[in-house]
């Protein structure tokens, strides 16, 4: 058998529609012998090669013919007659469909073809040569990467983000014994890991990640490829606790993978905690102590701080004694402490008590701060104990003939004899300057006595303090320290401060993002309608107290005024000179101090100023549909005393004021969308959408007979009444527009309403119009 024709045949290797140079085209006969294995060029095609498509058959024998003379066309010496596989493709004559029995036909050409370039995919098929050339196209198929995420959803991070995974192209397997066997499943490498943060609007301004693996560029190997490990790393120290979605998509250079996602929780501070009991210093008799405090972490705030608390943590030290315990925790906590198994000795024991979360603190201290106190552990026979009630500590004690000393004296398990008490002068060296014991208590354990205390310096410090015994043991000391009142005019009364009405909170808001000078609402309160001085035509001076020995209250006579007519006022934005964070502009325990011409002074009680940071919040209805003599209401959070007003199109059709607790509410009547509308919200010189409003027909429907019944009718009515009724020129036009809003009618036509700023209420149309445009 000889080659009697050939053909010129050539391939074109496309990617997605791309031109692939350098792509292998190996081209195997029907029967699987390799026959070609040639590249494409820079145009994507190889070279022109040749193929047989027809074979010159001469034999002698076969069927009877007998005729070796050069030339195939004698009987039995055509291809589809010959008991021979001719092209290959396993069918004999006429079971070759190549084979219809018509003349000249023969078996055809079956050739087989496999493209592929690494990094690009894999094509193959087959085709069949008649008598002319052949160009065939191999459309290469890649395998888009694949890409995985260690941590889990919600998986926690403490200040700096680091969310690792694995990604490869292709098929991969657990173990390949050659780096060609990796290289064939993969058939690729991944070129880059792209990452959108939570920072990241578009794919095109995407992150990447980084390749961690150690393999070169574009190596693939049995044991390793690139991006085989990969990592993305994220400093969120600065940002605020709470919950951010990164996504990540490998690419192949051709594809890239499906986008994964994860959900990240940032922990980027430590929660605090405070202790509100036992108090520092305090003696336990009991067998055990009871500790309560709260707990404060930023992770779901605003509306669940704290739900990131896991537990609180208990360090005690002691005689011989160290220990750390975990209690569950929560925003508010307790804790009982049975000592009662400790030495049966009185000592101190040391606490440090600090709180966890996801990612602080969890068994050590750590970045938090722990609450510390000292407690002493009587797990002896219990010794009496006293408390002071009066005087208080800080208290300006005004002298008397008849000044008093009160408090609570008793003990567990004796009787209480006796009260001693002392005076001492501060600020010389702590000299007794009075002392006195108290022998009869009440029942419940209360005392009083009454002293001379006119010896006392005006505004000097003096220390009052007082034990117990109970015939074997004494109490510990009670302090507190007291600043006498005692002018030098002695006629002179001390100025009095009246608690009623007097807030111990006040709550402001401040806008997050403004720049603007009126960002925050103020405080203001008259000082003189709680200041007041018993002593006639005698002026007070008002001050904020700045105690010498705390440094949280040094800005507070900084950022308070006081005016020549006693009012006081502080602008949170004093404090941005301080404190750049919102965060830090509260004020906490601030006291304001009456003092008279003679120096005689009275104290308010402490007042906590809490400055809350808002944005400004445009809330959907709970029904974006409404009929057509229905209202939407439209909700949201703004700055109090502001001005929200709605338009639609651009005019104004409704407006309000945001109220103190920040909250806003307005109505848009269906009166005024045609169909359906998107109204906007003017606020702070700015323009906010709101969610699309539908206004549906409640006549339309099934109901369109009832329709055609009711025009006729209406029809007839009219014209009965065109011939019989008579009708006034001009009738007038009655709107429904927000008539439960309609201020109090007036006598002219226009009505202004303090409910409504810059709108008036016109009496003729009955609508809003805005002021500007109708105020004659």
């Amino acid at each position: 058998m000889q080659v009697r024709r050939a053909e010129l045949v050539k391939f074109q290797a496309l990617v997605n529609g791309e031109r692939v140079e350098g792509a292998s085209i190996l081209v195997e006969d029907a029967l699987g012998n390799d026959l070609y294995d040639i590249e494409t060029m820079s145009d994507g095609y190889t070279p022109w090669f040749a193929l047989p498509s027809d074979f010159h058959l001469d034999f002698r024998g076969l069927g009877g013919g007998d005729n070796p003379d050069g030339f195939a066309d004698d009987e039995y010496e055509d291809s589809c007659s010959d008991g021979i596989d001719n092209d290959g493709d396993l069918l004999l004559d006429s079971d070759d469909d190549d084979c219809d029995h018509s003349a000249g036909t023969r078996e055809l050409s079956l050739y087989r073809y496999t493209a592929y370039k690494f990094g690009f995919g894999l094509d193959s098929g087959e085709f069949t040569l008649d008598d002319t050339s052949y160009q065939g196209t191999a459309n290469l198929v890649n395998l888009a990467p694949s890409l995985s995420i260690t941590q889990d959803q919600g998986h926690s991070f403490r200040k700096v983000v680091n969310i690792t995974g694995n990604a490869h192209d292709g098929i991969l397997s657990s173990f390949y014994p050659t780096d060609e066997s990796a290289q064939w499943d993969q058939k690729g490498y991944v070129h880059s890991i792209e990452v959108r943060d939570p920072f990241t609007s578009d794919w095109s301004e995407a992150n990447m990640a980084i390749d961690s693996s150690g393999s070169s560029y574009g190596e693939v190997t049995r044991d390793n490829h690139p991006f085989k490990d990969w990592y993305y790393e994220l400093d969120m120290s600065q940002m605020a606790e709470g919950d951010y979605v990164f996504q990540f998509r490998a690419f192949d250079g051709i594809d890239y993978s499906p986008i994964s996602m994860i959900s990240v929780k940032l922990n980027s501070q430590a929660p605090t905690v405070s202790v509100s009991s036992p108090s520092p210093l305090s003696t336990h008799s009991d067998g055990t102590v009871t500790f309560e405090g709260a707990a404060y972490d930023y992770y779901g705030c605003p509306s669940q701080c704290g739900k990131d608390i896991s537990e609180i943590y208990f360090q005690i030290e002691g005689p011989n004694f160290q220990v750390v315990t975990p209690v569950s925790g929560g925003t508010s906590w307790t804790w009982t402490w049975d000592f009662s198994g400790q030495p049966r000795v009185v000592a101190d024991y040391t606490f440090k008590i600090w709180a966890s979360d996801s990612d602080f603190c969890n068994g050590i201290i750590d970045e938090c701060s722990p609450a510390e106190l000292t407690l002493t552990i009587d797990n002896s026979n219990s010794a009496p104990f006293i408390s002071i009630s009066s005087p208080k500590e800080s208290d300006r004690m005004p002298v008397s003939e008849e000044s008093t000393f009160s408090g609570v004296a008793r003990d567990n398990d004796n009787d209480v004899t006796r009260v001693d008490i002392e005076v001492l002068d501060t600020a010389n060296g702590m000299i007794q300057v009075h002392s006195e014991s108290v022998t009869e208590f009440d029942s419940n354990g209360e005392f009083i006595s009454t002293w001379d205390s006119r010896a006392l310096r005006h505004n000097s410090e003096y220390q009052i303090r007082m034990r117990s015994y109970d015939g074997f043991d004494y109490s510990e000391w009670k302090t507190v320290n007291i600043i006498a009142d005692n002018p030098p005019d002695a006629g002179n009364n001390q100025p009095i401060f009246d608690q009623t009405e007097w807030p111990e909170e006040v709550v402001l808001y401040c806008e997050i993002d403004s720049q603007s000078a009126d960002r925050c609402t103020s405080f203001e309160i008259d000082l003189l309608n709680f200041f007041a001085d018993p002593d006639p035509n005698q002026e007070l001076l008002l001050s904020v107290y700045d105690g010498e020995d705390t440094d949280s209250d040094d800005q507070h006579p900084v950022v308070i005024t006081i005016s020549a007519d006693g009012k006081a006022r502080y602008n949170p934005t004093s404090m941005s000179f301080f404190d750049a964070d919102i965060s830090g502009w509260s004020l906490n325990d601030v006291v304001f101090v009456a003092s008279d011409q003679f120096s005689s002074k009275a104290n308010s009680i402490p007042m906590s100023i809490q400055v809350v940071g808002i944005e400004f919040v445009v809330d959907a209805p709970e029904d974006s549909r409404i009929s057509e003599d229905e209202t939407a209401i439209f909700t949201g959070v703004g700055l109090p005393g502001r001005t929200v007003t709605a338009t639609i199109g651009g005019t104004p059709v409704n407006s309000t004021v945001v109220s103190e607790d920040s909250t806003w509410s307005i109505g848009i009547p269906a009166s005024r969308i045609s169909g359906s509308a998107t109204p906007q919200f003017k606020y702070g010189g700015m323009d906010y959408d709101g969610s699309k409003i539908t206004v549906s027909d409640t006549t339309s429907g099934g109901l369109s007979m009832f329709v055609i019944i009711a025009i006729v009718l209406i029809v007839a009515i009219g014209a009965f009444a065109y011939f019989f009724i008579e009708f006034e020129d001009e009738a007038e036009e009655v709107h429904n527009y927000n008539k439960n809003e309609r201020p109090d009618s007036g006598d002219g036509r226009f009505v202004k309403d303090d409910d409504h700023p810059g709108w008036l209420w016109d009496n003729e149309k009955e609508e809003w119009v805005p002021e500007g445009e109708n105020n004659q």
